[in-house]
């Protein structure tokens, strides 16, 4: 099965676990009964999905090996490219979509009582962020010096069962929650606006980046063009450079990575739908739940949107650069 094929499938799989978590939410457990339960239990699964990442990162010789080669102009067009994202989005957020930074209709809060408050209730700190760059800087060292093989080759599955069964969870919350409907309605079809201006704004900075490194411009924007889809990003480019090819798989894994580990700091700083905007392609899978978790229940229908749209413009996106 291809790579695009694969994602695809995936995409189905992930919607089938949300509507089901979903269901089950709003029959089994219902708006009127607490479920803290529910945000523990999504909290441990990030948790160990996120020590798996770090496992993986840390035993993969390719992104060890590239780090001190390529480290450098990868960072830079990562922190560029997310930059530019959330730059282009909170514009999208003011001036289009007149959203406050909780991504709320300007006023509305006023009129409904909308408790902008975190998914898993409280203030948006940084403790969260503290544990998540602990489990990858754990998981990586243990991947990279005392785990064998055997046991990293496993972690593959550990993230996908993982990210399943978050996703479950996600639904159920939602569900529970019992204002998809609403949500939908009220995103409407502005919700595809979100990841045109992601894109757009990666684009950008990445060009921005380009004039600042020893490489053109348009190999900076190739580089950033998978949108945080590390795996086929690289294998697009392969044909056409190898080492824009090694550059573009090191600076979508960071920022995977440190989407994961900014999303909470921006959510309490910047503004909700921000958060959507760094991760990239990732917010439909990966990054979903840090993104919910530090924003609100109603983020999940923006995030999974905005990654799916962007997983699917890669495919487009990079051979169209390359060709330019």
């Amino acid at each position: 099965m291809s790579t695009t094929a694969g994602t695809l499938l995936n995409m189905g799989i992930y919607v089938v676990l949300m509507v089901v978590g979903a269901l089950i939410g709003a029959k089994a457990i219902g708006q009127k009964r607490e479920a803290r339960w529910l945000g523990r239990l999504q909290t441990l699964a990030l948790m160990v999905m996120i020590l798996s990442l770090g496992v993986s990162l840390g035993g993969n010789e390719k992104i060890i090996a590239s780090l001190g080669q390529i480290g450098l102009a990868a960072a830079v067009i990562t922190l560029f490219a997310m930059t530019g994202s959330v730059l282009a989005v909170t514009a999208l957020r003011r001036f289009v979509l007149h959203l406050d930074r909780y991504a709320r209709p300007l006023g509305a809060a006023a009129e409904t009582g909308d408790d902008p408050s975190p998914a898993g209730g409280g203030k948006a700190d940084n403790a969260m962020t503290w544990w998540i760059v602990a489990a990858v800087a754990a998981g990586m060292a243990l991947g990279r010096f005392v785990l064998p093989a055997a046991a990293r080759d496993v972690c593959g599955t550990v993230i996908d069962v993982g990210l399943y069964v978050l996703l479950f969870l996600v639904g159920m919350d939602m569900g529970r929650q019992g204002t998809i409907l609403q949500e939908i309605k009220a995103a409407g079809w502005r919700v595809l606006l979100l990841p045109a201006a992601v894109a757009a704004g990666t684009l950008a900075f990445a060009a921005l980046a380009g004039t600042l490194l020893p490489m053109t411009v348009k190999d900076a924007m190739a580089s950033a063009s998978g949108m945080g889809w590390y795996s086929l990003a690289t294998t697009l480019l392969a044909p056409y450079s190898l080492e824009i090819s090694a550059v573009a798989f090191l600076s979508n894994v960071m920022r995977e990575v440190l989407a994961i580990i900014l999303v909470p700091m921006v959510a309490k700083h910047v503004g909700y739908l921000e958060c959507v905007a760094m991760p990239g392609a990732a917010a439909m899978d990966t990054v979903l739940p840090v993104v919910v978790g530090a924003t609100h229940q109603r983020l999940t229908l923006y995030s999974f949107t905005s990654g799916v749209v962007l997983s699917l413009l890669v495919p487009l996106l990079v051979p169209l650069i390359v060709a330019l």
